[in-house]
């Protein structure tokens, strides 16, 4: 018969103690095949340069990637992730303004925007806009009205003035899908609108109501303008500079 001493080690800690290693073993191996699915993970999608070394460091070694691909050799490409927001824009242009025609400003089919963070990819066909289309950048304002075209200005038509005292090409961006153009009594009297008239005609401007025989083709979401330099406000430091920025 076996001495107390015994029995507690025999029936009590050995069992215990192997229990416990084992379940040790069981965590470390599964925190270890987690790291490294988060790992790939990252890699794959970042392409962080010490998230793919962390890989090698729990004993497990990516097969998925290819041979001179980036991560292997201890090579690793350069990368560039896009921001989250509005991408480019390449927005179609209805036509020159003054002279604009309501039927021009209708005619355009506008491009899909990109999703946020991504890019979309466009095959530009010589009949599909025969007025051309312009990039600009992402703006989140735009990209909420996806029924909206570009109108080349000229900026004293619209009375726009520029530092140097010259008029200059702007972008007046109309919304078509505007809730005044199915009903005008929406009409917003603080805001800028394409308005066209009896002729057909269409002018860019705000007005209190819609004259007797006009009819509202869409709301201005904003007029962009060129950058244009103030005329001698390059001094000899770039400190005095209008556009120097600290």
């Amino acid at each position: 018969e076996l001495a107390p001493l015994q029995r507690f080690f025999t029936d009590r800690f050995f069992p215990v103690m192997l229990s416990l290693f084992v379940a040790i073993s069981v965590s470390l191996n599964a925190r270890a095949r987690l790291g490294t699915a988060v790992v790939r993970g990252l890699s794959r999608n970042a392409g962080a340069v010490m998230v793919v070394g962390a890989a090698d460091i729990v004993g497990e070694v990516d097969n998925w990637r290819p041979e001179g691909g980036h991560g292997t050799g201890s090579r690793f490409m350069p990368l560039d992730t896009v921001a989250m927001g509005p991408g480019p824009m390449l927005m179609a242009i209805a036509g020159l303004y003054p002279g604009l025609t309501a039927a021009e400003l209708r005619a355009p089919q506008p491009l899909p925007f990109a999703p946020a963070g991504g890019w979309n990819y466009h095959r530009l066909l010589a009949d599909g806009v025969p007025t051309g289309f312009v990039a600009l950048p992402g703006n989140e304002l735009v990209a909420e009205h996806p029924d909206t075209v570009a109108v080349v200005c000229d900026g004293t038509s619209l009375g726009v003035e520029f530092a140097d005292g010259a008029s200059h090409e702007c972008l007046a961006l109309i919304d078509r899908s505007d809730e005044a153009v199915a009903n005008p009594g929406l009409l917003d009297p603080r805001q800028f609108y394409a308005l066209s008239d009896a002729a057909g005609r269409v002018h860019i401007r705000w007005s209190d109501g819609v004259p007797e025989g006009w009819t509202v083709q869409g709301r201005l979401i904003f007029t962009q303008l060129p950058h244009v330099k103030k005329p001698g406000s390059g001094g000899g430091f770039a400190e005095m500079d209008d556009d120097f920025e600290f």
